[in-house]
């Protein structure tokens, strides 16, 4: 817990990034070296309606990473193999696993939340698309996903609740605002992070891995419509 406790209190205040003039993609994803990146022309969506989807679901989540570095963490798959789908590359050659994803009987049950995912979300391929589950009192340890060679903004992470006192901390980027009515965030995993609930309610943020296919258009403009919204924001002292 010392570490969780000094990695939170080093790292856990927020950093504003400063944004260039102009919006250009490959720059962004790429070279931006940010840890975070909001997805402010998606704030409108009914992130209500679908936490309640997935709070009906709360006995069925799986416990998650409990045997590495993950305390009262677990997961629900509403697009993969099965309920319960971890990291792709343990299940075969990755090209012959992404022809096995489908949605599974969580995404049934959550018809609000599969419209979002079918009709809105920006790309055409879905991956791996998980409910991520985060009990009071429960918490990430310091970790990375990816190796310091991949660096990109590629995966999204929306919040469709995040109470205060529950903090998604990256090493040397900050605090990511994530909101307790719902927001979505491209981030970089590849950095070392940490999330910490220290509330007393359950924190439910969905995690959309995905592959953008034939609507790099409509990516490009989701992200361009975001970029000039929050270098707005930010000059107007907004956020």
């Amino acid at each position: 817990m010392q570490e969780l406790e000094n990695f939170h209190q080093k790292h856990g205040k927020l950093i504003q990034e400063k944004y260039p003039d102009t919006f250009d993609p490959k720059w962004l994803i790429m070279e931006s070296g940010w840890g975070y990146f909001p997805i402010s022309s998606l704030d409108n969506q009914p992130w209500q309606e679908m936490h309640k989807e997935a709070e009906s679901l709360i006995e069925k989540f799986h416990s998650h990473r409990e045997d590495s570095y993950g305390n009262g963490w677990k997961s629900l798959t509403l697009h993969g193999l099965n309920e319960d789908t971890q990291s792709l590359g343990q299940y075969g050659e990755r090209d012959e696993v992404l022809e096995q994803l489908d949605w599974t009987w969580v995404a049934d049950e959550c018809p609000v939340t599969k419209k979002f995912l079918t009709d809105v979300w920006p790309a055409e391929f879905l991956n791996r698309v998980r409910f991520m589950l985060l009990e009071p009192g429960g918490y990430i340890l310091p970790h990375q996903d990816r190796t310091d060679q991949e660096k990109r903004l590629s995966i999204c992470n929306i919040s469709l609740n995040n109470p205060n006192e529950c903090d998604f901390v990256f090493k040397d980027k900050g605090l990511v605002p994530f909101k307790d009515k719902g927001s979505a965030f491209l981030i970089d995993n590849s950095n070392i992070h940490s999330v910490w609930n220290r509330s007393n309610k359950p924190r439910i943020h969905m995690i959309i891995h995905f592959e953008l296919g034939r609507r790099t258009r409509d990516m490009f403009y989701t992200l361009r419509k975001s970029f000039y919204t929050n270098r707005s924001r930010l000059n107007e002292g907004l956020e």
